[in-house]
C-alpha cells in the first residue's frame, strides 16, 4: 500500500450538507460525488463520506461510496465512515471508531490496499492502538465541534503534540479545526488535519460545491506552505 500523503483530509458530511432534512426519494448522490470531487480536485489527501444519518446498511451508503470510488478513479483514498460492509462491498478503505468493530477484523475483509483508519480520544488509546493493523489514527476533538454530538473529552494542542509523540502511526488531528489552526497543527507534528466546517460551512447553511472546493484550496495551500 503506498504510503498515506500528510496534509488535508476532506469530510464529505451528510448532516452538513442538511441531507437529513431531505425528503426526496431520489439519493443524493450527485451531490455527494461532486463534494468529494471538488476535495480531490483542490488537493485533499483522502475523502471520507460521513452519513451519520443513515442507518449501517442502507442502500444510499454503497451508491455513494461507488460513485465516489469511479469518479475519482484512484487519484486519493476513498473511505467509509464506520461501515465495514459498505466499505468491502465498494472496493474502499473504511474509518473505525472506538466502539465500530474490530480493526483486525475489519482489515481481513477489507481490499489488501483500501485505507483503514482508527479514531483515537487519549494517549492512552493511541498507546493502545500502535500493534493494529491500521494506516493512520485520528486524534481529537483537539476542538470542540459541532461536527458529532456528544463528542468526547476536548484534547487540546498539548495533547496532541503528546499522541504525536506516542505513535510509529501517522496521527490525523480532527475537531473543530479552522483554516488558521492549520500552522499550530502542523507544529505539534501531526501527519495531517481533517476537517468538516472548514472546508464545508456551518451546520444549516453549508457552501455550495464551488465555495467549499475554494475553501479546500486555501486549506491545502496553508497546509503546504
Amino acid at each position: 500500500m503506498k504510503p498515506m500523503r500528510s496534509g488535508i483530509y476532506a469530510i464529505v458530511d451528510g448532516d452538513r450538507l442538511g441531507l437529513a432534512a431531505r425528503t426526496e426519494l431520489r439519493p443524493p448522490v450527485n451531490l455527494l460525488r461532486a463534494y468529494a470531487e471538488a476535495a480531490a480536485e483542490a488537493g485533499a489527501i483522502a475523502v471520507q463520506l460521513r452519513l451519520k444519518h443513515l442507518p449501517l446498511g442502507h442502500p444510499t451508503r454503497l451508491t455513494a461510496l461507488n460513485a465516489v470510488r469511479r469518479a475519482l478513479a484512484g487519484q486519493i483514498p476513498v473511505l467509509a465512515d464506520d461501515d465495514v460492509a459498505a466499505a468491502v462491498a465498494a472496493h474502499v478503505g473504511v474509518h473505525l471508531g472506538q466502539d465500530d468493530g474490530d480493526p483486525r477484523l475489519a482489515r481481513t475483509q477489507l481490499d489488501p490496499d483500501a485505507l483503514l483508519g482508527f479514531s483515537t480520544h487519549n494517549v492512552a488509546q493511541v498507546q493502545a492502538a500502535q500493534t493494529l493493523p491500521v494506516q493512520y489514527l485520528g486524534f481529537g476533538p483537539v476542538r470542540a465541534t459541532d461536527g458529532k454530538h456528544a463528542h468526547d473529552a476536548v484534547t487540546g494542542l498539548a495533547t496532541l503534540t503528546q499522541a504525536v509523540a506516542a505513535s510509529r502511526l501517522p496521527v490525523i488531528a480532527i475537531g473543530g479545526l479552522p483554516l488558521a489552526d492549520v500552522p499550530l497543527i502542523r507544529q505539534t507534528g501531526a501527519h495531517g488535519m481533517a476537517v468538516i466546517g472548514a472546508w464545508l460551512g456551518p451546520l444549516g447553511q453549508p457552501h455550495d460545491v464551488a465555495t467549499a472546493r475554494a475553501r479546500m484550496v486555501e486549506l491545502v495551500a496553508a497546509w503546504n506552505e
